[in-house]
């Protein structure tokens, strides 16, 4: 008896031994660091990287403050978010929680904007736009 009890002792640490050993070659696989590199990784080097951030939610943040409006619309325009945003086309409140999502602005830039998307989704809602003249008109902001 003491010896099935013994036998089967050796058993359950063999198979816990080996499971341990499974479990940390599977987490010696996993890159734990995302969380500290994502926002090098999602924005890459260079000039216009320094004007984002990742929030919390993992999305990017376009940020604008301090930026003079001319700045501010040169680095819209040259961000990969302004064509995540046209990707969201035709569904304009869709488009609208994104600008207020993934910018960060303390002026007038994002009421521009959102006035600017305003303005062409009156127009293609009436029928003044075809979607295509819509989407160059959102781009030519």
């Amino acid at each position: 008896m003491k010896q099935t009890v013994a036998f089967f002792g050796v058993v359950i640490f063999l198979i816990v031994a080996w499971l341990v050993g499974f479990i940390d070659k599977l987490q010696g696989d996993v890159d734990v660091s995302h969380g500290f590199n994502e926002e090098r990784a999602v924005m890459g080097e260079g000039e216009y990287s320094k004007n984002y951030r990742v929030n919390s939610s993992g999305n990017e943040v376009l940020i604008l403050n301090k930026h003079s409006l001319v700045k501010q619309k040169e680095l819209w325009n040259k961000s990969g978010l302004k064509e995540d945003m046209l990707e969201l086309f035709p569904d304009f409140s869709e488009i609208k929680y994104f600008i207020n999502e993934h910018i960060e602005d303390d002026g007038s830039f994002k009421n521009e904007l959102l006035g600017h998307v305003k303005k062409v989704e009156v127009k293609y809602i009436s029928g003044t736009l075809t979607g295509r003249k819509a989407k160059v008109m959102l781009s030519n902001f």
